[in-house]
């Protein structure tokens, strides 16, 4: 849990499961989990298909690399979170 507790002092106090853009549908982003769930969120960052966010209630926080992204959710698996 150590490294969730580190996690959660990088990304802010709630911890986020980054989530992919996969179109954009009006003033609308799709994203989704690694689990394949979708949501509509808003997001007032220039986003783009492929690109991995952070959201928290429905709007993206932060933009991240694919790398920060994939090494976050390596953390997430391991503690078997998601």
């Amino acid at each position: 849990m150590l490294l969730l507790a580190q996690l959660a002092d990088k990304i802010g106090m709630c911890l986020t499961i980054p989530k992919k853009v996969i179109a954009k549908e009006e003033n609308f982003f799709i994203i989704e989990s690694p689990s394949g769930v979708r949501q509509k969120v808003k997001s007032l960052i220039d986003l783009k298909i492929g690109d991995f966010v952070l959201t928290q209630q429905n709007i993206v926080v932060e933009k991240i690399e694919q790398k920060e992204a994939k090494e976050i959710l390596k953390i997430f698996k391991k503690a078997k979170k998601i």
